[in-house]
C-alpha cells in the first residue's frame, strides 16, 4: 500500500503551489498608480492654491461676505479692507469710532444682517455688480441689494454700498 508523505505537501496532492509574488504584482502596480496620483494632487495644491483657482464670481462673493462679517462682527480693520480704495478715501467713510457706534446701533436694533444669496454677478473687467439677498435676523424680510465691486490687485472690493 502506498503512502503519502505530508511533510512534502501538507495540503495534498490537489492544492497548487505557492504563486508567491506573482500573485503580488497587480496589487504592487495598483498601490503605485494611486500614489502617483496623490502625489500629482498634492502638487497641483502647492503649486497653485485653492484661493488661487476661484473664478472671479467665487472672489466677488467672498469679498461680499468678508464686507458683510466684518460689519456684524464689528470689526473696524476688516471692514475697511473690504472696502475699495476709493471709499476709504471719501470724507465721507467712517472713522472707526463713528463705524462702531453705527455698528452696535443697528446690531442692537435690528440684530445681524444675513447674507441669504448673491446673484446677478456681472464682470465688466475691473469692475463688477451683484444683487445681495439680505434680511436682518430680527427682521428675516427679504431685501435685495445692488452692489458695486472694483478689482484692486487680485482682490475685489466693495464699492459704496446704499444700504445696511
Amino acid at each position: 500500500m502506498a503512502t503519502t508523505d505530508s511533510s512534502v505537501n501538507p495540503s495534498g496532492p490537489d492544492t497548487p503551489d505557492d504563486p508567491g509574488w506573482k500573485a503580488a504584482w497587480p496589487f504592487l502596480i495598483a498601490v503605485v498608480i494611486v500614489v502617483l496620483a496623490l502625489g500629482a494632487i498634492g502638487l497641483f495644491h502647492f503649486v497653485r492654491p485653492a484661493s488661487e483657482r476661484l473664478t472671479d464670481t467665487a472672489k466677488i462673493t467672498h469679498a461680499i461676505n468678508d464686507y458683510y462679517t466684518a460689519k456684524n462682527s464689528i470689526t473696524y480693520d476688516k471692514f475697511r479692507d473690504a472696502s475699495c480704495e476709493t471709499d476709504q478715501k471719501a470724507s465721507t467713510f467712517p472713522s472707526a469710532a463713528t463705524f462702531r457706534d453705527a455698528a452696535q446701533r443697528s446690531r442692537d436694533e435690528h440684530g445681524n444682517i444675513v447674507v441669504t444669496d448673491i446673484t446677478e454677478t456681472a464682470v465688466n473687467g475691473a469692475s463688477a455688480t451683484a444683487n445681495m439677498h439680505w434680511n436682518y435676523n430680527k427682521n428675516p424680510s427679504n431685501q435685495v441689494l445692488p452692489l458695486s465691486l472694483v478689482k484692486q490687485g487680485d482682490d475685489w472690493k466693495v464699492c459704496g454700498p446704499k444700504g445696511p
